[in-house]
């Protein structure tokens, strides 16, 4: 929908112009192929629910109301907990390191929201930057120790990525 350039009809950024207004037969057919992308793909006895709403803003509204995960604190605790318990072991460093990478993704999605806004944010970004390296390296085997001590001892920290290329 975003790569049609349609999106904006999910938002609320492109608003339904007066009835007399010629250009509302063009918003009028746009929304309604934006109602059928996001109904279309839904099993039927959840699509129903949808089928009466006037906007695709509207479906949209539901949606997130009834199935956004984003707050959702069981997740959270479900992620923090796979990052607690995943360690290096028998998988090759590469492999360790995508699996932290999509379990902190994961993970910012739900404090996406919390993110923006904040006067902190940068700060609160370069912490949890710093919070994900010892994460990173706490997790690696015993065998990595020496090269873990050398990334320790670089001041300033180096990132994540350059951690895991010195690594690897």
């Amino acid at each position: 929908i975003r790569e049609r350039g349609k999106i904006g009809y999910i938002t609320g950024k492109v608003q339904q112009p007066d009835v007399n207004d010629p250009i509302n037969e063009n918003w009028e057919f746009n929304n309604s192929i934006v109602m059928v992308w996001l109904i279309n793909p839904m099993e039927s006895h959840i699509s129903r629910t949808y089928l009466f709403l006037r906007t695709a803003k509207a479906i949209g509204d539901v949606v997130n109301k009834n199935y956004s995960d984003l707050e959702n604190a069981y997740q959270v605790f479900e992620i923090k907990n796979k990052l607690k318990d995943l360690r290096h072991g028998s998988m090759d460093i590469t492999e360790y390191y995508n699996e932290l990478q999509m379990l902190w993704q994961e993970l910012d999605l739900h404090y996406q929201a919390d993110w923006e806004g904040l006067e902190g944010n940068q700060k609160f970004k370069k912490h949890l930057e710093k919070e994900r390296l010892y994460e990173f390296l706490a997790g690696l085997n015993r065998e990595l120790d020496e090269v873990r001590g050398i990334i320790l001892g670089y001041r300033p920290l180096t990132s994540i990525d350059d951690a895991f290329a010195e690594i690897r």
